[in-house]
């Protein structure tokens, strides 16, 4: 009798075990299948597969930097809306100004071919470092279709980006600002007294331009759009030495890498490290 008394207990008691296993399989499910969605937004944007209305045509560079060049029939303002909905919330469009809209590559277009060129820069705090910079270039009826280049600049080992870094070894702290809204100015500091060591302008922003800390003491540098390549080297006594690059010096991997064709050709390759 007293197993029959609680006979209803124990048939009862596995289906309260499995609602309660069933309860955190579902809990523990919908975190699995959330993950993708939260990896997703963490992820840089990705214009290898084109994006609506645009076709990619060409996609050139390597993980720093990458370059999509791409067709539409959209104009500026067109395109500029299909592209915001494409990057999503937290990106932040800026225009660059009209007397420094002349981007590489757009000078050996015949300008008679044109109507108009737009440029502009897409940030998103959630991607320090992260740079999306759009040209669209509107062309006469005689070529209905757009041409869109979109480059894509990620962090690396080269300094790319404005803001503050500090060197290898933490004594020099280097700050990258944006002056008048797109010419790249920097400056070395001391960590420890807050000493200016050196400072120096780049050039236009819009251009391929870096810096680069091959050693703790030594910085280089590179602008395409004022020719500028120079190296630092900082010594113990706090004074500096500035130095123009030339044929005879050799370039460091990383450097070298990111350079145009034509300098690659003019200045050889770091092989085995420094002395």
């Amino acid at each position: 009798m007293l197993f029959n008394r609680y006979m209803p207990l124990l048939r009862f008691r596995p289906i309260v075990d499995l609602m309660q296993i069933t309860r955190r399989l579902s809990t523990l499910t919908f975190l699995l299948l959330a993950l993708p969605l939260f990896a997703q937004e963490t992820t840089v944007p990705d214009f290898s597969k084109g994006i609506p209305n645009a076709k990619l045509n060409v996609m050139l560079g390597d993980s720093a930097e990458k370059a999509f060049v791409l067709t539409t029939a959209l104009h500026s303002k067109e395109f500029s809306s299909t592209l915001g909905d494409f990057l999503g919330e937290g990106w932040v469009k800026r225009v660059i100004s009209q007397e420094k809209r002349i981007p590489l590559g757009v000078g050996s277009l015949d300008p008679t071919s044109v109507t108009e060129v737009n440029m502009s820069a897409y940030e998103n705090p959630k991607f320090p470092g992260v740079t999306v910079e759009v040209m669209h270039i509107n062309y006469k009826e005689m070529k209905p279709d757009s041409s869109v280049t979109i480059l894509v600049k990620q962090p690396g080992p080269l300094i790319r980006a404005f803001g503050s870094s500090i060197s290898p070894d933490g004594k020099r702290r280097l700050e990258v600002t944006r002056r008048d809204k797109d010419l790249v100015d920097f400056r070395v500091l001391d960590s420890a007294s807050g000493k200016i060591l050196t400072s120096d302008s780049i050039g236009w922003s819009a251009m391929r331009w870096c810096l680069y800390w091959e050693i703790p003491t030594r910085l280089w540098g590179y602008g395409s759009d004022i020719q500028y390549f120079k190296v630092f080297a900082f010594k113990a006594d706090g004074t500096v030495t500035e130095t123009e690059m030339n044929e005879m010096m050799p370039v460091p991997s990383v450097m070298w890498d990111f350079l145009p064709s034509s300098l690659k050709k003019k200045y050889k390759k770091e092989q085995n490290g420094i002395d």
